[in-house]
């Protein structure tokens, strides 16, 4: 068999970044392995295919769109660093996720493990309700855009992104056919209920080995997803309970009013019909104050605080992010006493009424810099013991202020929950 052409872009420079390997192809164009060569950054860099690129309406919008996911700051949600066109080439740099994806998964294993598909699409369902929440509609959710690692899973490739309302166009790529929604298929208006309705198909496959409605022609695909009820997955994979059959319909419903309030929603229903059944073990899930993240439900207690100690352990969130502060709370309610600033100016006053054991400090929170307060904070003698983490942009994590601000520790976002967990989780005292 012959061997296939060398890619003349392996070794080229666009934009700013050095190409490396291929490492993936899709109907939009072909990821490579790169690097920023000024800032030393590894970057996954799409490469728009030529024939959507020369569409100049297609340039605009996907250059539009692109930046609007930007905006878009969740710990699974592949961060975009940058976009645009380099002498006629359409292009999108990502970070790089160092591990396979879904698909791949799916492929070698079959069916997953219940607590595993739903850990994997608990995290994907939190990364498209924030979507959502800013009015961000994915459209193209399947398992090729789900990459994994052993820190978690990671929604990418929002170059399909839409505002909420967008109707698909004839022309329009429309998604994956194997788990797009009905109301895309015919060109209605979306909101975050199609990307819901995706997210129960990749739910269902990765439960049951298949996607909901498998056929021989992408016709029959589209006939199902329109007029045809989904197989119930209690018959497709034996063992999974009845119950589970009526979240997945609803998930997959043709009327995206009769769907759940939320991905989130999806997935806990999912769980409490494979818990009650004895498939998976009950979850040690906090429950949120009303207005939190749903996307921290696969976080893990933290330590309960020993009733016999004098006090409480007691954490300040000064000038954080509010799905930062979302995350914090969370993993922190019911074991801690947590208080939150908005500004780096109150962080010394509030700590010297509240003698925080851990303070959590955003680099750029407003007011007084993080070096000024992090020295107020070691001045004063009732706060001089206090552990102060900051919470740094990779960008500027390399950076000499920073590491004179004099923080105990630093915590580089993107970052993931676990990650958030474990740092709060040892520097608190637990195992």
């Amino acid at each position: 068999m012959p061997e296939a052409p060398a890619d003349p872009r392996v070794g080229s420079t666009v934009a700013g970044y050095r190409i490396g390997a291929r490492i993936g192809r899709g109907g939009m164009g072909v990821v490579y392995r790169a690097e920023h060569l000024q800032l030393g950054r590894p970057a996954a860099l799409k490469i728009v295919a030529p024939e959507l690129a020369g569409d100049r309406e297609f340039r605009r919008r996907f250059e539009h769109e692109a930046r609007i996911a930007a905006q878009l700051a969740h710990p699974h949600v592949v961060p975009v660093y940058d976009a645009g066109d380099a002498d006629g080439l359409l292009y999108l740099a990502m970070a790089l996720i160092e591990g396979g994806d879904l698909a791949a998964e799916l492929a070698a294993r079959g069916a997953l493990d219940p607590a595993r598909a739903l850990l994997i699409c608990g995290q994907v369902a939190g990364a498209l309700d924030a979507a959502h929440a800013i009015g961000l509609i994915h459209r193209d959710v399947k398992p090729a855009n789900v990459l994994l690692d052993e820190r978690g899973s990671y929604l990418t490739d929002f170059g399909l992104v839409r505002r909420r309302g967008a109707t698909t166009r004839p022309g329009d790529i429309v998604g994956t056919i194997d788990y797009v929604a009905p109301e895309q298929i015919e060109g209605r208006d979306l909101d975050g209920r199609a990307d819901q309705y995706a997210l129960a198909a990749v739910l269902h496959h990765c439960l049951c080995g298949t996607p909901p409605f498998r056929r021989d022609t992408e016709v029959a695909v589209m006939y199902a997803h329109l007029r045809e009820p989904p197989p119930p997955a209690s018959a497709v994979r034996p063992g999974l309970p009845e119950a589970l059959d009526g979240v997945l319909a609803r998930g997959l419903d043709k009327a995206a009013r009769r769907r759940f309030e939320s991905c989130a929603a999806l997935v806990a229903a999912a769980r409490e019909a494979l818990e009650a059944a004895g498939e998976i073990a009950p979850a040690a899930r906090p429950v949120p104050p009303e207005g939190d993240d749903p996307s921290v439900e696969t976080l893990t207690e933290l330590p309960r605080v020993d009733a016999t100690a004098d006090r409480r352990t007691r954490v300040l969130l000064a000038g954080v992010d509010p799905q930062t502060r979302a995350l914090a709370r969370v993993a922190l309610a019911g074991r801690c006493d947590v208080r939150e600033v908005d500004s780096g100016d109150e962080v010394a006053a509030v700590a010297r009424e509240l003698r925080p054991d851990l303070v959590l400090l955003d680099w750029d929170a407003p007011g007084a810099g993080p070096a000024p307060t992090v020295a107020a904070l070691r001045a004063d003698p009732g706060t001089r013991e206090t552990k102060v983490v900051l919470v740094v942009d990779w960008q500027a994590a390399g950076s000499p202020d920073v590491a004179a601000a004099g923080a105990d520790e630093m915590l580089e976002a993107p970052f993931s929950p676990l990650q958030l967990q474990v740092k709060l989780r040892r520097l608190l005292g637990g195992v």
